[in-house]
């Protein structure tokens, strides 16, 4: 199965946390400015006090409307898995800069195994004390062609990972 990248605009929906799964199959992966931006963060901008119209697939700020390029697509092998890479910014993943502000880290800094931060982890924006009470991430999919057929009710989710884990992120399908 091929998919060009739709969740991480719908995951962005659902938590507080302002980090997206980063691949060249996704939606808005070069911003929304129609030239493409290796700085990009218009996938993780907060969604707050707006209609669904407005959050639904960042409809606010476009992202629905710069999908991959022509033929690039999130290969899904039944039984097997798939790699993005978590990250609140293009710049801070493989995918822009030759990697060089990449790490283990969604804000491409280095950081403790065991960080914690008793009030909050803001930087990256995972929004949690520390990585065992992260909430985790779940990709869906749906079996229609057009992105605007796309609702919650023909989402299927196919894979969850209960905890944050290193930006690149490997994720068996089920």
């Amino acid at each position: 199965m091929r998919l060009a990248i739709l969740l991480p605009l719908v995951l962005s929906v659902f938590v507080k946390a302002h980090i997206a799964a980063w691949h060249l199959g996704m939606y808005c992966l070069g911003g929304t400015s129609g030239t493409d931006d290796p700085n990009s963060s218009a996938p993780v901008t907060p969604l707050y006090q707006l209609t669904k119209r407005d959050w639904w697939f960042h409809h606010v700020n476009r992202c629905d409307e710069f999908p991959p390029a022509p033929g690039v697509f999130l290969d899904l092998p039944a039984g097997g898995s798939f790699t993005v890479e978590m990250a609140g910014n293009r710049g801070q993943t493989t995918l822009s800069f030759n990697g060089r502000f990449a790490s283990d880290w969604p804000d491409g800094q280095n950081h403790p195994d065991n960080w914690n931060v008793p009030t909050c982890i803001t930087s990256p924006n995972l929004h949690t004390q520390n990585e065992t009470m992260a909430a985790g991430s779940a990709f869906a999919i749906s079996y229609v062609s057009e992105l605007s057929q796309v609702t919650e009710e023909n989402l299927a989710v196919f894979t969850v990972k209960a905890q944050y884990a290193d930006v690149q992120s490997s994720w068996e399908r089920d």
